[in-house]
């Protein structure tokens, strides 16, 4: 998991222009440990940039918009996250993610497991893909879980998805 989780917080690092580290030197929580120090960021909010910056990455946003044709379908087949992870990463410390919706129309998302600070990531993951989806939203994380509140699922245009790379527009 390491290599894995290294290389890929070592680029958001050096696209962030944060910090610069050797890979393999360091574990990735503690990558982000030193990063959060050095730029002087909580480490949850670092994280949560992460989380948003993954999304930017061509193919993990892609395997993301898999997974639904709107927002709302996206945060119903949430739960199955972790197994499309292990498909391109099978060593990455993966937790469960299960939902659940309040009488009220909240969604709440909770993680179980892995290492700490995949609230924070996911969180950031979600704001990015409601972005992504044109959906207006309100999303914070508490003790009970992480809270998405939308307000207006088609606030904005969605960013084009083709279930092929090779297709293109109409």
């Amino acid at each position: 998991m390491h290599e894995f989780a290294s290389r890929a917080i070592e680029k958001f690092l050096h696209d962030e222009a944060i910090h610069r580290v050797e890979a393999g030197l360091l574990s990735p929580g503690q990558m982000l440990q030193d990063a959060a120090a050095q730029s002087g960021k909580p480490l949850d909010e670092l994280t949560e940039d992460l989380g948003a910056w993954l999304v930017q990455q061509h193919e993990i946003w892609r395997l993301l918009r898999f997974c639904g044709s709107d927002f709302l379908d996206f945060l119903l087949h949430l739960d199955e996250l972790p197994e499309r992870i292990r498909l391109i990463a099978d060593d990455v410390d993966v937790p469960d993610i299960a939902l659940s919706r309040s009488a009220d129309g909240l969604v709440w998302v909770t993680v179980s497991g892995g290492p700490p600070g995949w609230d924070a990531l996911l969180a950031g993951l979600l704001r990015a893909m409601a972005d992504d989806y044109g959906t207006l939203c309100v999303i914070t994380r508490g003790p009970e879980g992480i809270c998405i509140d939308v307000s207006d699922s088609a606030f904005a245009e969605a960013r084009t998805f083709h279930l092929s790379s090779r297709a293109r527009p109409a």
